[in-house]
């Protein structure tokens, strides 16, 4: 870790009058590489650069006027702040800046003669460092320079921002159908993970999201998927105003989220969430400490403009920016994506975020459900290619920023895409409940059904009516009851299902008790959709196949190992401690695991924890792997 040598001290009575940093200083960059951040200091006296680590100290830049501050245990934060009257302050310092003039004293000036030697060479030395620093993190054009394992020596270099991209529905595979300059470099210079799932149930927007923002199943944060029953009243995501009942459901599960757990450590920090118009994906995914989440609706005039969900909302001139209304509400493929970009550079360039956390709609809606995506490799590769060029601009936005080699890059999605070879008739789920003698106030169907029943001792009767009507595309169903006291499922019956796969959908079906689970779970083969074959949908999700549990997971930047492809099962609550630990932060209270197979340093605990859930997952993905090739 770089830290100052004790060559002077700067004191102040009082602390200089300070100004916020303004939106073109995000990310000014001092010589030798240091790093501008938006929030301010608050310590008052400034004491030895040498005593860095543990206080703020002072260093007058060229022309006077401004000062660099840095923050306690940060080598490379740096605080850039005007000096309305700097004549006030009675400095003593040695520093060497051709072209600073304005030397204080006479005494001051002797000082300066005698140590600008030592400051030259050491900043000569720090710039060196900074620069080989940068280039070995964050080298996009041509990866293959970066050889060997330099990151090993980089271990303490932790990121300060993130930009965290889900690709709504996007499947592994669409990654190798073309040149993806921006990805491939991200990939090159970072770690894939091949066999990342879900790992849970609902395999939704809003449940999926909300796993990747608390490190937690549904079980635990109570977010099940688009909707649910509580004492046969039925909940529902479909609506914009639900956004603050589900931020506050969050809350009250009192599951930590990545935003949380980040301010708690870093209370000015910010944090943005946004999404195109999927407002029950950019409401999970920044939660309730979320400074800013916003999404786009149309408004009035007919046109499609960004909102922002009450209490969270940035400033007006984030949601007011010209380039971010569309005439229509109904903008062409690949639009919608695009300017869920422009408003995340608008909020860099205006809220200076640290962590900036994105869902890209239209892989799910209409790449996958329309377009059948792997059926339609054309649709797919335009789109990755949309998305490619739309990265670039935000690494070029946090290159100009000079804070691209402080940033991690996560790309992932909250859930896969199946496409669909059969649909199992709505009458099959509706007969099984009638002949039971009950109904159904709710049944969410994808690629499985949920069935909540106003009857909940019906449930067995309903699951072994729905294996009764043998249809060929019905591969298990599940009644809710109670072991020792504790809710289960349990299979209605043998259906063919492979103990493999029973445990597969059994570690599966845990993830939905949180106390409003569905009496019922259905679950159909690969291939196999519930929903209305009358939507027209080519493909869907949601379920326990495969397709619809597999997802991409690449991750990028400092503290990350350099050029790795891993095999290992990840499981989607493992996106936020890793993360988090990479940054510096304890993920306590989050169930997933710090994926230490892509970490540069791990601590021995993580490791231990890590090997038991490669043991733990490892049949589990492979026995949904293998039903998919059934």
């Amino acid at each position: 870790m770089v830290s100052f040598p004790p060559l002077y001290t700067s004191h102040c009575r009082s602390a200089p009058p300070m100004s916020r940093p303004g939106a073109d200083q995000l990310g000014d960059v001092a010589k030798g590489g240091i790093e501008q951040t938006p929030d301010l200091p608050t310590k008052r006296d400034y004491v030895s650069p040498g005593s860095l680590g543990s206080s703020t100290c002072c260093v007058p830049e060229r022309n006077a006027g401004s000062y660099l501050y840095f923050e306690p245990g940060d080598a490379f934060c740096c605080r850039r702040m005007c000096l309305k009257e700097p004549q006030e302050a009675d400095h003593q310092f040695v520093t060497h800046f051709s072209g600073w003039s304005q030397h204080p004293s006479g005494r001051v000036r002797s000082m300066l003669r005698r140590f600008s030697y030592v400051i030259s060479i050491y900043l000569l030395v720090a710039s060196s460092l900074a620069a080989t620093t940068a280039h070995v993190l964050h080298t996009r054009a041509n990866p293959a320079v970066l050889g060997g394992d330099p990151l090993a020596s980089l271990a303490d270099i932790k990121p300060k921002y993130l930009v965290l991209m889900v690709l709504d529905g996007a499947r592994p595979d669409y990654f190798g159908l073309t040149p993806l300059p921006h990805v491939d470099a991200l990939r090159a210079g970072g770690t894939q993970f091949t066999n990342a799932i879900d790992g849970i149930l609902e395999a939704e927007t809003p449940s999926g999201h909300a796993t990747i923002a608390t490190g937690s199943r549904p079980s635990r944060d109570g977010i099940l998927g688009f909707d649910w029953v509580n004492d046969n009243d039925r909940y529902s995501l479909f609506d914009p105003s639900q956004m603050g009942a589900l931020v506050q459901l969050m809350q009250e599960s009192r599951a930590p989220t990545i935003a949380g757990l980040y301010k708690k450590q870093y209370p000015r920090a910010r944090v943005v969430a946004l999404s195109g118009h999927k407002y029950y994906a950019a409401a999970p995914l920044g939660g309730p400490n979320a400074d800013a989440i916003m999404y786009f609706q149309g408004d009035s005039k007919g046109r499609y403009v960004p909102v922002a969900v009450p209490g969270h909302t940035p400033p007006a001139s984030v949601l007011n920016a010209p380039e971010l209304t569309f005439p229509t509400t109904h903008p062409p493929d690949g639009v919608e994506n695009h300017l869920t970009t422009l408003l995340a550079l608008t909020a860099v360039r205006q809220m200076h975020p640290r962590l900036l956390l994105i869902n890209y709609a239209e892989f799910d809606w209409p790449l996958g459900h329309v377009y059948g995506g792997s059926l339609d490799a054309a649709k797919v590769i335009a789109d990755m290619k949309t998305f490619d060029a739309d990265l670039g601009r935000l690494e070029d936005a946090y290159r100009k920023a000079g804070i691209l080699d402080q940033t991690l890059f996560v790309i992932t999605a909250d859930h896969g895409m199946m496409p669909i070879t059969h649909f199992v008739p709505a009458t099959v789920i509706s007969d099984a409940v009638t002949r039971a003698g009950t109904t159904a106030p709710n049944i969410a169907s994808s690629s499985a059904d949920y069935i909540w029943l106003a009857d909940a001792t019906k449930a067995q009767a309903v699951a072994q009516n729905v294996l009764a009507a043998h249809d060929p595309g019905i591969q298990a169903a599940y009644y809710l009851t109670a072991i020792q006291g504790k809710p289960r499922y349990v299979s209605a019956g043998t259906s063919g299902v492979s103990s493999a796969m029973e445990r597969a959908n059994q570690y599966l079906l845990d993830s939905l008790l949180n106390g409003h689970e569905p009496s019922v779970v259905v679950f159909g083969g690969e291939g196999v959709s519930f929903s209305d074959p009358k939507t027209g949908w080519k493909a869907d999700h949601g379920g326990n196949s495969w397709q619809s549990q597999h997802i991409p997971l690449i991750l990028a930047g400092p503290g990350i190992q350099s050029g790795e492809v891993s095999s290992a099962p990840v499981q989607l609550e493992d996106v936020a401690p890793t993360v988090l630990t990479d940054m510096g932060v304890q993920p306590s209270g989050m169930e997933g695991h710090v994926l230490n197979d892509a970490l540069v340093q791990s601590s021995s605990v993580a490791q231990h924890a890590r090997a038991v859930e490669i043991g733990q997952m490892t049949p589990i993905v492979s026995a949904l792997a293998s039903e998919s090739r059934h």
